[in-house]
């Protein structure tokens, strides 16, 4: 399952709503690839996309590491 609502994913991950909206504000989850609001005025998040990010700033981090 590649979307699942907002309760769902912080049952999953750990994390809680407020961390999740705060990243929307930070502009680090960006609405219509990280998360969207459906019809019904839910929050759904995109897992994969979620986790590719994770693993983006994985990556981002190594390099700084290197390269300083």
């Amino acid at each position: 399952m590649r979307w699942v609502k907002l309760k769902k994913y912080c049952e999953l991950s750990g994390e809680t709503s407020d961390a999740v909206h705060s990243k929307r504000k930070k502009g680090q989850f960006l609405d219509g690839v990280h998360c969207k609001i459906a019809g019904d005025g839910n929050l759904w998040v995109n897992v994969e996309e979620v986790e590719k990010w994770v693993e983006q700033g994985s990556r981002s981090a190594i390099s700084a590491l290197r390269a300083g």
